[in-house]
């Protein structure tokens, strides 16, 4: 059971306990680049709340979605770098501003990523964000406590071997839980969140999301 009228304080010491009782699961695929997104919680007078990003729909991949800021690693970078870096080129979020807490187990994309999600903190976030006018449609928030909500969280299963070869293997070696996986048929679970009429977060940032709520927050 997800608490309520939960505090900044109490959401980021959850969050870093969690993410402190074992280290995140890494993972190789070959032939898979590496990347990283951040999943920041804002301290907001409400309420805590998590930031999300819409891409435009003039990239030349998952044009339109609702994503973590994030990206590719640079030379020598690590996914924390990385993902601060990126959450500034995005959306102006300054990297001083976030105190990172941890990180979540990496993930295989579909394009062939290896993403690690980097859990953080902003105490004092911006007023509004500066989204960059060539990758992201625009920046929002929701309620951490809207995201706990049950009713906004529904899972549908597909079918890995519509995927190139690769990509299912990936999400094996992944160490995808035995509960994901729908007896009988093989096919996986892809969560969805639903905060409001206009926007569904879905796919692998549904799945970054649902397992820090699952860690830090759902009891």
């Amino acid at each position: 059971m997800a608490p309520s009228h939960l505090s900044f304080d109490d959401a980021v010491s959850a969050a870093r306990r969690a993410l402190a009782v074992r280290e995140a699961l890494p993972l190789d695929v070959p032939g898979f680049r590496r990347a990283a997104v951040l999943v920041p919680l804002l301290r907001r007078p409400e309420g805590p709340s998590v930031l999300f990003t819409r891409r435009t729909e003039t990239l030349p991949h998952h044009r339109g979605e609702i994503s973590f800021p994030g990206g590719g690693l640079g030379p020598g970078e690590t996914p924390a770098q990385a993902a601060l870096r990126e959450a500034f080129e995005e959306v102006g979020l300054r990297p001083e501003a976030a105190e990172v807490l941890g990180l979540l187990d990496d993930l295989p994309s579909i394009a062939r990523y290896v993403v690690t999600p980097v859990v953080a903190a902003v105490a004092r976030p911006p007023e509004s964000f500066t989204p960059a006018a060539a990758e992201v449609a625009e920046g929002f928030e929701v309620p951490l406590e809207r995201l706990l909500d049950p009713s906004i969280r529904r899972s549908t299963f597909w079918d890995p071997s519509r995927l190139p070869p690769e990509v299912p293997a990936a999400l094996i070696a992944s160490r995808i839980p035995f509960e994901q996986v729908e007896p009988g048929t093989g096919r996986w679970r892809v969560w969805s969140f639903h905060p409001d009429e206009r926007r569904t977060v879905w796919g692998l940032t549904a799945r970054i999301l649902a397992d820090l709520l699952d860690r830090a927050f759902v009891r």
